[in-house]
């Protein structure tokens, strides 16, 4: 009877695998139950007409800042990689850039292509805790980018400042506190004086593997001391990554007949990041759709038009998602290669 009940223990799923899937489902319906009531808000017969009268040569147009976007994301985590002893190219990082970009449509939140992105760059060099490192701080970066950029385009717009107010000075608190912890753990000597901390005091009370992972990442910042110009290039990346897919919105809003101020958009769309990058619901689909559509409500965009020129965006970055399948069926054979070979 023991063996019997050990069988059927074995059997069964953990229960924390069990909370997982209940969660994973309670984020599709989230996300159906979103879809589905900014569907009916747009009316379907609307938004059908609203798509089969759209000028999709604009999503052709729009393809380039697709592209740009997408390649300056990759160049950005490729500067944080390189000073972590990354060997594998820029090339190795563009391609999980298009893997992440891809796959991240059908994970929560950000936490879920950084954790794709971590998996595909750190193994080939055995470089976990480094790459872990590398995209903490692209997270913050790009933290950073989308409360500035937010907050400066929306202190800039006159109706937008009019509307939303309130919300400049929580999104300038947002880009300052990652920005200015990030610059005193570099610039100054608090990294010095966490690590003492960390290797007289902790390593008393942490497990012996969790505190050899923790000297790691504290040693994988000291890469980034040595230049600091490295960050705000970074940074500068960052900005121009933004500004592409402010272009590539902008235009798939025109291929549905709406004008819409660079300015103003910019914020919207920062907000819509801002949003996306929380573990609620699946990346890509969901919460910032919502946000978006809501946002433009509020300078009379039609739900309709709105949702429409979401799917012209979608269009444009097709390619990308195509490439990014190819990579993803033919890569298992390139898995055997030295990493210096694929540079």
């Amino acid at each position: 009877m023991p063996e019997e009940r050990d069988l059927n223990a074995a059997e069964s799923p953990a229960p924390g695998a069990a909370r997982r899937r209940v969660w994973w489902w309670v984020r599709l319906a989230l996300v159906l139950g979103m879809i589905a009531g900014i569907v009916i808000i747009a009316k379907p017969a609307r938004l059908w007409q609203t798509l089969a009268s759209a000028k999709y040569l604009w999503a052709v147009a729009a393809v380039p800042f697709a592209v740009a976007a997408v390649s300056l994301d990759a160049l950005k985590l490729y500067w944080l990689m390189k000073p972590q002893g990354f060997r594998g190219g820029w090339w190795a990082v563009a391609r999980t850039n298009l893997v992440v970009n891809f796959v991240s449509l059908f994970l929560p939140g950000t936490l879920g292509g950084s954790a794709v992105a971590w998996y595909r760059l750190s193994r080939p060099d055995n470089l976990r805790a480094q790459t872990f490192v590398a995209l903490t701080v692209n997270t913050v970066l790009k933290l950073v980018v989308v409360a500035g950029a937010g907050a400066l385009a929306l202190a800039l717009d006159a109706r937008g400042k009019e509307i939303y107010q309130a919300l400049i000075l929580p999104l300038l608190i947002l880009a300052a506190l990652p920005l200015v912890a990030l610059a005193l753990m570099l610039w100054t000597g608090s990294l010095a004086w966490l690590r003492r901390i960390h290797a007289d005091s902790l390593a008393r009370f942490m497990p012996g593997r969790i505190h050899d992972a923790a000297t790691k990442m504290l040693e994988s910042l000291e890469a980034y001391r040595s230049n600091p110009l490295w960050i705000i290039g970074c940074l500068g990346v960052g900005i121009a990554r933004k500004l592409c897919e402010n272009l590539l919105v902008l235009i798939a809003l025109q291929a549905v007949g709406v004008e819409v101020d660079f300015i103003r958009l910019l914020w919207i769309m920062c907000a819509v990041e801002a949003i996306g990058m929380t573990p609620l619901t699946l990346t890509g689909v969901g919460l910032p759709q919502v946000t978006y559509v809501g946002l433009l409500a509020a300078f009379s965009v039609g739900a309709d038009r709105a949702l429409a020129s979401q799917v012209v965006a979608w269009v444009a970055a097709l390619p990308l998602y195509l490439a990014a399948v190819g990579i993803m069926l033919t890569e298992p054979s390139r898995g055997s290669q030295d990493p210096a070979s694929q540079r």
